[in-house]
């Protein structure tokens, strides 16, 4: 999200320095040759961004991801190149997630099981009760067992450019598929916690997506748990 503050805790931000050792500098890429040091350097970042909350206590949450159809509708006064955008992402997923349900956008809004709305930054607290005031893009989602079942996702049409725009459609998007969290680690990825205009996904992002969505991990499972069927899963 693009906002106003910050919303790392001193518990996440301890938990932060002792996966990594440090804070990232503002230029910190996520680049390794090695597949299993970037296996693992990604997943210290899955912790933070699938099993703690971006807003709330700040206590570990069991892990929560989609498990039927995802079915998408944009509504309010996306820009063409919205839509292009989400498109285009909508597209990109099966092929680079491939254990994610089923994604697609509808034109309606009825059975829409996710509800992304571009309307003036004022009315976001309308259309998303746990909104937080200052933020460009917010995210919500229900569960049900630990299972997602709908999302809204509301982005400031009048007071973002369109490369802020197309941040915030990817952004909120992998919140609302179950990587809710934050991180200060590498500043390319989407879910930086810091300002970015980041324009797509970058590997970590993709590979934190592929842990979520591995058949080696269940809704429900703890940290713990998800780390060790991930390391089994990964040979890590």
């Amino acid at each position: 999200m693009i906002r106003i503050g910050t919303r790392i805790t001193a518990g996440l931000l301890a938990l932060l320095l002792v996966l990594t050792g440090s804070v990232a500098s503002a230029d910190t890429i996520f680049s390794f040759s090695d597949e299993k040091v970037a296996s693992r350097k990604a997943l210290e970042v899955f912790r933070l961004c699938a099993f703690y909350p971006e807003y709330g206590s700040g206590e570990e949450e069991p892990l929560s991801r989609w498990e039927e159809e995802i079915r998408i509708w944009a509504g309010g006064a996306p820009s063409r190149e919205d839509l292009q955008g989400l498109d285009a992402f909508l597209a990109e997923l099966p092929e680079r997630v491939p254990g994610l349900p089923p994604v697609r956008r509808v034109r309606q809004d009825t059975g829409a099981a996710i509800r992304l709305w571009f309307v003036p930054e004022y009315m976001l607290p309308y259309y998303l009760e746990e909104y937080v005031d200052g933020n460009k893009g917010f995210f919500q989602y229900k569960r049900t067992n630990n299972r997602i079942i709908s999302a809204r996702i509301g982005i400031a049409a009048d007071s973002t450019e369109q490369e802020e725009r197309n941040h915030l459609i990817l952004e909120e998007l992998v919140g609302a598929l179950g990587l809710p969290g934050d991180h200060t680690v590498y500043a390319d990825s989407i879910l930086y916690d810091g300002w970015t205009v980041t324009q797509s996904l970058s590997e970590v992002d993709w590979r934190m997506l592929n842990f979520l969505y591995s058949s080696a991990v269940s809704p429900g499972m703890s940290w713990s748990q998800a780390q060790q069927a991930l390391h089994q899963a990964f040979g890590l």
